[in-house]
């Protein structure tokens, strides 16, 4: 079985690639433990998928059988195999449950605190002196909840007559079945599993209702449920295709034009409306309360795209007044808001190829606008035709693919000789989307806002933030609407922090350039359970492409440092140093 570190350096190189001594810092462990952790998981993994060098120091996961994967892994959750009891079983005791899951009964005590903390928002895990322990939620969600769990692993609780042929039998005539259309067939299966392994506990209906398809189904993978659980199973399937057609497109569109206010990027259009319309239409139709991702998977894109991620909490927010749907903040809305942003700012990028040999030039241009999106080539075959399309142009990086010396070499030029290969086409992917930071982070991060602010032992994070904001609005740095907005954002939760960087934000309806303004605390404090040593105040345009990049560039530079290094950060000049 895997252990919790194991499952931890999985969890990390899902989210990015990493070095051993970065996997090894963040688990507390040497180098030499986490290389012999990948062995061993390369091995238990079997093929599904497999941890590799990347051939630049970092290490990452490849998978190759997504479905297999996290079916393996479920197999070694021993989380998952403890909530399934729970859910099948009206109350166990600590003792039951170690001689089921053949643990020792030191490892459920341990477990059974974690695991409420981990599902508090889905249900309750109560335990009742004298009793044992029980989950605590209503029948039609302890069926979806079940369902979740065969659908990571059909297997993980023993059914009767439930085999690997049988259950092979049931999903291929559930997809047959067409009468719950915005159900699929495989997620049928696992709600038919759930009510069949609840079957000696379902409350019993008003009316018995049989289902020809339902029994069709059982007969075909030689299952028998009694009418009244059949009766059940069908009632709660008639529930999630009516949520289903319940959500419509024009619903979708009156919410989104409801939540866009002044300040933020417009990016509400027809196809932003299509794609959440259909993912929550899938949603309701097949609710997964125990998502497969783990949450921190998503700080990456969180902090790349702030702007999406808000508006989907909020959006979210809104929308969870009208419907439970199980809608993490920032789960797949919170992408196609970020999709729809990049249509909404999808310019050129001009990128100038200096070569000497014109057939080679044609390659290389096809290569690069080919694999870069929104990126057109423009080619020059001297220093002369270089300085003009430079004046013409402007731009945001010069290719020096010949052997001419450039006189003056400023410092958006990659010298890249011969055919551009793949891992050329990756450096000027890099450095498009950092460059114009790093030739002039004191545009984006100006000195006169940076200091140091001596907080108090007892004041808390939003004071704090109060007290920067009003220092930075008295030396007209930011507006009064800026403060106000970066105050309610804090205070609506889900803070951005990046590697004890705390980043409150706002968008601003002036066309300026970004600003963020460094602040250092005087003592650290403890913010969304992240300790927090610095601030970075930001106002970003939201009608300008380029500010939207400063978050994506602020994301990976502050998170490819130690927490130890960016603790030390103590002056403004160090944390330019840290951004060159």
């Amino acid at each position: 079985m895997l252990n919790e570190r194991q499952f931890a350096l999985l969890d990390l190189l899902e989210s990015q690639p990493a070095t051993l001594s970065a996997l090894a810092r963040q688990t507390g462990v040497s180098s030499r433990t986490v290389q012999r952790d990948i062995d061993y998981l390369n091995f238990t993994l079997n093929g599904t998928a497999r941890i590799q060098p990347t051939g630049n120091g970092d290490y990452q996961l490849e998978m190759l059988d997504r479905r297999r994967y996290l079916q393996l892994l479920q197999r070694h959750d021993n989380d998952d195999r403890l909530l399934a009891l729970l859910l099948i079983h009206p109350v166990l005791t600590r003792a039951q449950l170690a001689d089921a899951l053949n643990l020792p009964d030191a490892w459920i005590a341990e477990r059974l605190p974690k695991l409420k903390r981990r599902y508090g928002r889905v249900f309750k895990l109560v335990s009742r002196p004298g009793a044992g322990y029980s989950i605590d939620v209503e029948q039609d969600k302890r069926i979806l909840l079940l369902a979740n769990l065969f659908k990571k692993d059909p297997f993980i609780y023993p059914l009767a007559s439930v085999t690997p042929a049988a259950l092979h039998a049931l999903q291929a005539r559930c997809r047959e079945l067409r009468c719950w259309p915005d159900v699929n067939g495989d997620y049928l299966a696992n709600v038919i599993l759930a009510v069949y392994a609840l079957r000696q506990q379902v409350a019993e209906p008003p009316i018995v209702r049989p289902h020809a398809g339902l029994q069709a189904a059982l007969d075909a993978a030689g299952i028998w449920m009694r009418p009244a659980a059949q009766s059940v199973l069908a009632e709660r399937l008639d529930k999630l295709q009516q949520s289903a057609e319940a959500i419509t497109a024009g619903e979708v569109a009156r919410l989104l034009t409801s939540l866009t206010d002044q300040g933020q990027p417009q990016m509400v259009d027809a196809q932003l409306i299509a794609d959440l319309t259909g993912h929550l239409k899938r949603c309701a139709a097949m609710p997964q309360w125990l998502p497969e991702s783990h949450p921190n998977a998503m700080n990456t894109l969180k902090a790349a795209w702030p702007a999406a991620f808000d508006m989907s909490a909020k959006f979210v927010s809104s929308l969870r007044k009208k419907e439970d749907l199980p809608l993490p903040d920032s789960d797949l809305p919170a992408l196609y808001f970020a999709c729809a942003l990049e249509r909404l700012h999808s310019e050129w990028t001009p990128v100038a190829l200096l070569a000497d040999q014109h057939a080679i030039a044609t390659l290389n241009k096809m290569a690069i606008e080919r694999d870069i999106q929104n990126c057109r080539v423009v080619v020059a075959l001297s220093p002369d035709e270089l300085a003009v399309l430079c004046d013409e142009l402007r731009p945001a990086l010069i290719i020096n693919n010949s052997h001419f010396q450039l006189e003056e070499n400023p410092r958006n030029v990659l010298v890249i000789r011969n055919i551009i290969t793949a891992a050329g086409i990756d450096r000027i992917k890099d450095f498009l989307a950092s460059a114009f930071i790093r030739q002039q982070p004191e545009k984006f991060f100006p000195p006169e806002g940076s200091f140091r602010y001596a907080n108090r032992a007892s004041e808390s994070w939003d004071e704090v933030i109060a007290a920067v904001t009003a220092r930075l609005l008295e030396k007209l740095l930011i507006t009064k609407d800026e403060a106000l907005r970066i105050g309610q954002r804090e205070r609506e939760g889900e803070n951005l922090i990046v590697n004890h960087v705390a980043i409150p934000h706002c968008w601003s309806e002036a066309a300026g350039p970004f600003r963020g303004y460094f602040i250092t605390l005087e003592r650290a404090l403890c913010v969304n359970g992240e300790p927090v040593k610095h601030a970075l105040i930001a106002c970003a345009s939201a009608v300008n492409r380029q500010e939207l990049k400063v978050f994506s560039f602020l994301a990976g530079m502050l998170s490819s440092y130690s927490p130890q290094q960016i603790d030390r950060v103590d002056s403004y000049e160090a944390f330019i140093a840290l951004l060159r």
